[in-house]
């Protein structure tokens, strides 16, 4: 599947898991994020609130202003105000480039929940229950989120130190912040397909190598929850929906791509007629013959 045909079925997954949701009653789902973003977000905005506060007040008190000028005894006033709307400024952006993380990784047992009773539904089976996949999925779950922060944080570094460099910061500003989005969507979208993998006893880098061949179908799932994320004021609940509709979307996917299993293991095959080689061993994953003999 090339870049641009896993991008079409991770677009096209994703708006069909809105019906999906809705026609098999999971519609409630949507309002366990909605609603934990409301409290991290109000408890951010009043630690931020109350922190700038603070700030504020020890500046006012440490500047002794003994002009007669409006304007200069107006300047602990104005610091002060640079100073809340500074911290806002950098709440905001902190929930838009860490808040899906933080999503991914306390919202990880409904996500690893739906995954499975999607999967369920699209299947027509029913996976007993076992607590140790469960408790499983959740983990790795949260690994992989963990995981993926790191990476993107460390792609926004690389992109930052580049725009000091002479020559290669003329390239930089709009082309560094488009790749910055289609990083994180990447990341977001792996996310949300590693539950199905999980699932399917696909090892840590059997998964990773599974989502690299397939990184339309990531970018495509995780590109609208990475774009809510910067929607002011209300981005921070629609995350929250986006992220249970791309859980969905990616299972919706997964399912669409037949040869799934074979990814996650290796078929012997004879080459003998072919290249004079007894045995070798291929792996769907990475579309390479391994552990000639």
């Amino acid at each position: 599947m090339n870049l641009f045909n896993g991008f079409n079925l991770g677009f096209k997954s994703f708006f069909k898991a809105i019906p999906f949701i809705f026609k098999n009653k999971l519609g409630w789902t949507l309002l366990i994020p909605v609603i934990l973003n409301i409290i991290l977000y109000a408890i951010g905005f009043s630690l931020v609130t109350n922190f700038s506060s603070y700030t504020s007040e020890y500046i006012n008190s440490s500047i002794n202003i003994e002009s007669q000028s409006e304007i200069i005894q107006f300047l602990p006033s104005i610091i002060s105000w640079i100073i809340k709307i500074s911290f806002h400024i950098i709440l905001f952006f902190t929930f838009s480039y860490f808040g899906g993380y933080i999503i991914l990784i306390i919202l990880s047992p409904l996500f690893a929940w739906i995954s499975e009773y999607s999967d369920q539904i699209i299947n027509e089976t029913n996976y007993p229950f076992n607590i140790k996949q469960f408790f499983s999925d959740i983990w790795y779950g949260i690994i992989i989120a963990i995981r993926n922060s790191f990476l993107e944080l460390l792609s926004v570094i690389i992109v930052l130190f580049a725009t000091f460099i002479p020559i290669i910061n003329i390239i930089t500003g709009l082309p560094a912040a488009i790749f910055l989005f289609f990083i994180s969507s990447y990341f977001y979208g792996f996310s949300y397909i590693h539950y199905n993998l999980e699932r399917r006893k696909f090892n840590a880098k059997n998964s990773i190598l599974f989502i690299k061949k397939h990184k339309g179908i990531a970018i495509a799932n995780g590109m609208i929850f990475s774009l809510s994320l910067f929607i002011p004021f209300i981005g921070i609940m629609l995350s929250g929906i986006t992220a249970i509709i791309a859980t969905v979307g990616a299972t919706i996917a997964v399912n669409n791509i037949k040869d799934i299993d074979n990814y996650n293991k290796t078929t012997k095959i004879d080459f003998k007629k072919v290249n004079n080689t007894k045995n070798a061993t291929y792996s769907h994953c990475t579309g390479r013959y391994i552990n000639y003999k």
